[in-house]
C-alpha cells in the first residue's frame, strides 16, 4: 500500500496552510498476546510438513512415496520429477517464514493475519495432510476431494487478503483526500473571499481528474516490501501450484478409473489451456494491486515442467498415448509457459517506464504564485 505525501519540492507559500500528514499511535506490540489463530497457523505447518515428509518422503502410509505413486499412475500433465522437489522446497520453506513471522508481536494482530488468513491457513494444512494419506493408500477419488479443497482455501486466502489490501488503501485515499479538502475549505484570499477546491472529492477507481501527485503516486508501483514476502507471497505461490497440481489429481483419477485415452487427452488439454487463462487475467486485470506475478509465474514453472517430461515420454505414456496426443500436450504446454513468462516481462517493463514517466512528469510541473492572490498553485493542491 502506498502512502500519499505532498511533493518533496513543495515549499509552504503564504496563505496557504501546510497540510500535514495525519498520524496515530500504535498500541505497544508487545502487549498483543497471541490468539487462537496464530496458534492454529503454527500447528497446521507443522501438521502439514511432519505428514507430507512421513508420507510423500518415506512412505509411511500406503508403502509408497508420492514418486512412486506418480510414476504408477503417470500422465499427459504429470510435471518432471525434479520440478515437484523444487517448488515444494520453496513453498514450505516461505510457509516456514510465514508461522514463525506471525507470532511476533508486529504481526501477531496484523490484519492480513487475522482477517486475511484466519483460520483458513489451518484448512490448508489439514486439507493437505489428508491428501497426503489418502493418495499414499491409493484412495483417488477422496484424495480428489482433499485437493479442491486445498484450492478452494488457498483461493479465499487470496481473496480475503485481497480485499484487506483494498480495504487499507481505501481508507487511506478517503483520509488523505478528506485532510486537503479540509485544508482547502480554510484557505483564503487577501480579500477574505473562501476558496474551495473542486476536486477534493475523494476519486473513484479510474479517476483521471485529479492533478498533481496523487494522481501519479495511486499510478506509481512499489516493490513489495517484507510484511508482503511474509504474510502474502507463500499463499500465491501455493496457490499458483496447487491450481494445476489439481488438474493433474484429476488425470490422476481418470488414469486410475481406466477411462478411455481421449477423455483423458482432452482433460490434460483443457486443464492446461483453463489454467493458462485464468494466470493472464491476473497479469492483465487493471484493479488496485495489478498486476500478480507469483502466482502466474509458478503456473509457468508447471507448464514447462510439463514440456519438459513430454520431450522424453516414459514407457507407460508412449504405450497409452499416440505421438500427435504427446505433441499436442507438450506443445500447449510449452505455449502456455513462454507466453507468460513474456507477458510477465513485457508488463513489468511498460509499468517500470509507465512509473518513469510518472516521475518525470511530476517533476516537470511547475510551481507558480500569482502575487494578486487570487490562484495558488503547490505541489498536488491548486486553489
Amino acid at each position: 500500500l502506498q502512502h500519499l505525501k505532498p511533493s518533496s519540492n513543495a515549499k509552504t507559500m503564504p496563505g496557504l496552510t501546510e497540510i500535514k500528514t495525519k498520524t496515530q499511535t500504535a498500541p505497544s506490540t508487545s502487549r498483543i498476546s497471541a490468539n487462537l489463530n496464530n496458534v492454529l497457523n503454527v500447528l497446521g505447518y507443522a501438521i502439514n510438513i511432519t505428514t507430507t515428509y512421513l508420507g510423500g518422503v518415506a512412505g509411511w502410509f500406503g508403502g509408497s512415496s508420492n514418486a512412486e505413486l506418480s510414476s504408477k499412475y503417470q500422465t499427459l500433465i504429470t510435471p518432471a520429477a525434479s520440478f515437484f522437489g523444487y517448488i515444494w522446497g520453496l513453498i514450505f520453506l516461505f510457509q516456514g517464514f510465514f508461522a514463525a513471522a506471525q507470532v511476533l508481536p508486529q504481526y501477531r494482530n496484523h490484519p492480513m493475519v487475522q482477517d486475511g488468513i484466519s483460520i483458513m491457513y489451518f484448512i490448508v494444512c489439514s486439507a493437505q495432510a489428508a491428501w497426503t494419506i489418502l493418495f499414499g493408500y491409493e484412495l483417488m477419488i477422496p484424495a480428489f476431494a482433499s485437493i479442491v479443497v486445498v484450492l478452494i482455501s488457498l483461493l479465499a486466502i487470496l481473496r480475503m487478503q485481497w480485499n484487506v489490501a483494498w480495504d487499507i488503501e481505501r481508507r487511506m485515499r478517503k483520509e488523505d483526500f478528506s485532510a486537503i479538502a479540509q485544508d482547502n475549505s480554510t484557505i483564503h484570499t487577501d480579500n477574505n473571499t473562501t476558496m474551495n477546491d473542486g476536486n477534493a472529492n475523494r476519486p473513484s477507481n479510474n479517476d483521471t481528474d485529479t492533478n498533481g501527485e496523487i494522481e501519479y503516486e495511486f499510478l506509481m508501483a512499489e516493490p513489495p516490501r517484507l510484511p508482503y514476502w511474509l504474510l502474502r507471497f507463500p499463499f500465491s505461490l501455493h496457490a499458483g501450484w496447487i491450481t494445476p497440481a489439481t488438474s493433474l489429481m484429476l488425470s490422476v483419477l481418470l488414469v486410475s478409473l481406466e477411462v478411455s485415452i481421449e477423455i483423458e487427452l482432452w482433460a490434460a488439454v483443457l486443464g492446461v489451456a483453463m489454467i493458462f487463462g485464468l494466470s493472464m487475467g491476473l497479469l492483465l486485470r487493471q484493479d488496485s494491486g495489478a498486476p500478480v506475478y507469483s502466482f502466474p509465474g509458478t503456473v509457468a514453472y508447471a507448464s514447462f515442467g510439463i514440456m519438459w517430461e513430454l520431450m522424453a515420454p516414459s514407457d507407460d505414456i508412449l504405450g497409452r498415448h499416440d505421438e500427435a496426443s504427446i505433441n499436442l500436450v507438450k506443445n500447449v504446454a510449452g505455449f502456455s509457459g513462454v507466453c507468460l513468462i513474456v507477458t510477465m516481462v513485457s508488463r513489468f517493463v511498460a509499468l517500470f517506464l509507465r512509473d518513469r514517466m510518472c516521475r518525470r512528469k511530476d517533476g516537470e510541473e511547475e510551481e507558480s504564485e500569482y502575487e494578486d492572490g487570487n490562484v495558488v498553485e503547490i505541489g498536488y493542491v491548486q486553489v
